[in-house]
């Protein structure tokens, strides 16, 4: 297959935004050093070499879940410290009607 075509590019994965950053992470690895998977590759362009490895079905495109819950010391952070909406709620709650109104009189 010496002509990539994009619509067979765009079968190996979801979308093309997970094709282009499996084709640019293969292009890192090759140009660190890593040897290619194709017979025909191009050895000054890794873009191309990486594509044609997708295209050959030498590569699979696997999607990683991250965790589904936050970690543990960022909800006890959470709960120390509140927002600063909270604070302003509870602080103009706080505050008697008159001092208000005292401010404005004064201008």
């Amino acid at each position: 297959m010496n002509e990539l075509n994009i619509d067979n590019l765009l079968t190996k994965a979801k979308n093309k935004f997970l094709l282009t950053n499996a084709a640019a992470s293969r292009a890192r690895q090759l140009v660190d050093g890593s040897l290619p998977y194709i017979n025909n590759f191009d050895p000054n362009n890794p873009v191309i070499t990486a594509l044609r490895e997708l295209a050959a079905d030498k590569i699979k495109i696997k999607i990683l879940s991250g965790p589904s819950q936050k970690p543990q010391e960022l909800l006890v952070h959470e709960e120390e410290a509140p927002s600063a909406t909270t604070r302003l709620a509870k602080e103009k709650k706080s505050k008697p009607a008159g001092a208000v109104k005292a401010k404005k009189e004064k201008k």
